[in-house]
């Protein structure tokens, strides 16, 4: 599992060698409160949005992993938060 923060070009390469992982799309500092899970592969976590500068610094931050199993338990035992799947790639 990785933590990408202030590092878009670390984001952009962990994408390109796991197109079969899993993404949360975060606060900056992780919280239950928004825990996006994503497909590694969704155009709404691979391309800058409108108006965006960045992908993984000033609010956000992105953790990624192969599995998603491990995901779950990071967001419960490790926030005791939830995991909150995107409706546009459905993962």
């Amino acid at each position: 599992m990785q933590h990408f923060v202030d590092n878009d070009a670390g984001y952009l390469d962990w994408l390109n060698g796991h197109q079969d992982g899993f993404v949360v799309n975060t606060y900056r500092h992780p919280s239950p409160g928004y825990l996006k899970l994503h497909l590694a592969t969704c155009p709404t976590i691979t391309r800058m949005q409108p108006f965006g500068k960045t992908l993984t610094a000033h609010e956000y931050s992105k953790v990624c992993a192969n599995s998603r199993i491990d995901l779950d338990n990071w967001a419960r035992q490790t926030l005791r938060g939830q995991l909150d799947p995107c409706g546009i790639c459905n993962p």
